[in-house]
């Protein structure tokens, strides 16, 4: 019979509250103490809860010398004298609390080099696409892996069919969200299907795909919050309308549930296509990199009310007149943008990088970043490690060989 001690008397919602601040390591741990610990730590309100306190980082791509891969010659000829390593700069400090995630060798599918393997990320894991219809899901800090299944050949005639990867709460799944325009339907890929199954949307995708894009050239991924899914707004909304305004300003938002399309209004601007969208604090926001001189930064303070409001103004992350400055939506490809708890916000490329923070109003720039001999390179990814394990998911074994952790 077990003890009755006063920490054994406590509310499960304290204990819970107590084990949220511990670090990732000895949650891990705490389950093997006690049934009731093992029960608080593995239910999906305590992973969503932890989620939710886990520092933001932004992912960056490391250019290594190749390492000796055990693997067979025939994989081998395809590598390049290049590894590529994924590493997460926190948000609040990106100089010293760099995480390296995982380490793979560079081959044919890592060209360019500002796309990679890297399709996604989603609740702290990463989605690599290996070939045309072959999908990779990895969570560096648990080291599971699963493969999503595999496209049929009548799906694999689009090119870039992925616009959105998500972690759908009510199932316990990940879920891929693509697009067939030869086959006219929007479809799902995911961690409990055995096949692609088609979605309840009933919106042309030749319509929607005009105000979207697929993963590999969206300037933001899109951003799940409240159960949906949010792109960045394009200048296409502006142009129906005959008039460029700051009251055009349109979002295409699909609900994971119903997975219907729907319009949403953004922040107001004159430069729709130079908007990233981020979530810090359980809000949506989005920055404004239309201005030269200084990038204003939104919330949607009243989600049900599409209520956004401007928050701040601050300096751009580039010297006036850089190359580096985007000035386009494909030059937004390669800005970083994320926000924490704390108030930080982390903005720019490798030719300007700095973290501001909105409550003290300061400002940090991040060298280590733009220093060329670093080969340090940022990307639009935003990741947050997650301890939760996914029964559909296996941990890393001879069949996952490419892929250091």
């Amino acid at each position: 019979m077990e003890e009755d001690t006063p920490f054994r008397r406590l509310h499960e919602d304290t204990i819970a509250d107590i084990l949220l601040r511990l670090p990732g390591k000895y949650v891990l741990r705490s389950g093997a103490v006690c049934k009731a610990w093992r029960r608080i730590t593995t239910t999906p309100h305590f992973h969503a809860a932890r989620a939710r306190r886990q520092p933001a980082s932004i992912l960056a791509h490391a250019y290594l010398d190749a390492a000796p891969w055990a693997c067979g010659d025939d994989l081998r000829a395809d590598f390049s004298s290049e590894d590529i390593a994924l590493d997460a700069l926190s948000v609040s400090s990106p100089e010293d609390d760099r995480l390296r995630l995982i380490r793979y060798p560079g081959t044919k599918l890592t060209v360019p080099a500002h796309c990679g393997r890297l399709l996604a990320s989603s609740d702290g894991v990463l989605l690599f696409k290996k070939d045309t219809g072959f999908y990779l899901l990895f969570n560096p800090v648990t080291r599971q892996w699963a493969q999503l299944p595999r496209l049929p050949a009548e799906y694999c005639r689009d090119r870039d069919p992925e616009y959105a990867f998500y972690f759908h709460q009510p199932s316990g799944e990940f879920r891929l969200l693509c697009c067939s325009l030869t086959r006219g339907i929007w479809y799902i890929v995911s961690t409990g299907a055995a096949e692609p199954r088609r979605t309840n949307a009933k919106q042309d995708p030749e319509l929607i795909t005009q105000f979207v894009k697929p993963l590999l050239t969206t300037a933001t991924m899109p951003v799940a919050l409240h159960g949906n899914l949010h792109w960045p707004p394009l200048w296409r909304f502006a142009a129906t309308l005959g008039v460029v305004t700051t009251a055009d300003t349109k979002m295409m938002v699909s609900n994971t549930v119903s997975e219907q399309f729907i319009q949403m209004s953004g922040p107001a601007s004159t430069t729709p296509s130079m908007v990233k969208l981020f979530e810090m604090g359980g809000l949506l926001a989005a920055a404004d990199f239309g201005e030269e001189k200084h990038v204003d930064i939104w919330f949607l303070e009243d989600y049900s009310a599409r209520t956004w409001v401007h928050r701040q103004r601050v300096s751009s992350p580039w010297k006036y007149g850089s190359t580096g400055r985007p000035h386009n939506d494909w030059g937004m490809l390669s800005v970083a943008i994320a926000g924490d708890d704390e108030g930080n916000i982390i903005i720019g490329n490798n030719d300007g990088l700095l973290v501001y923070n909105l409550r003290k109003k300061g400002t940090r720039t991040v060298n280590s970043v733009m220093l060329r001999k670093n080969r340090l390179f940022v990307s639009r990814h935003v990741f947050k490690r997650s301890l939760e394990q996914h029964a559909s998911f296996a941990l890393p074994s001879a069949d996952f060989p490419l892929i250091h952790s």
